[in-house]
């Protein structure tokens, strides 16, 4: 199946629109989130765990040496392999 110019057109649109978020997540987002680390702070879950089994290449999606850059460049590196995640598991899928 292939796709129509407008079809192509959205999809470079929304990858824009995605990488654009990345840059502008460390500045929109709230310094306090109330998500999963306020929830398992609220249950009381410590952290007191010896060794993790994997441990996070950038944690608190910051790469620390580079401040809000390193914010910056840790989303769109997770944004860009995410795509190409999406691309590669799409064209496994895909039917001819």
């Amino acid at each position: 199946m292939e796709l129509s110019q407008q079809d192509k057109y959205l999809i470079v649109v929304g990858i824009i629109f995605c990488l654009a978020l990345a840059v502008l997540s460390p500045y929109i987002a709230s310094g306090d989130p109330d998500g999963l680390e306020k929830s398992a702070e609220d249950a009381a879950v410590g952290e007191d765990v010896e060794s993790a089994v994997i441990e996070s290449p950038f944690p608190d999606y910051t790469y620390e040496p580079l401040d809000k850059l390193g914010e910056i460049a840790v989303l769109l590196f997770g944004g860009i392999i995410t795509l190409i995640v999406g691309l590669g598991i799409g064209y496994a899928l895909k039917k001819d």
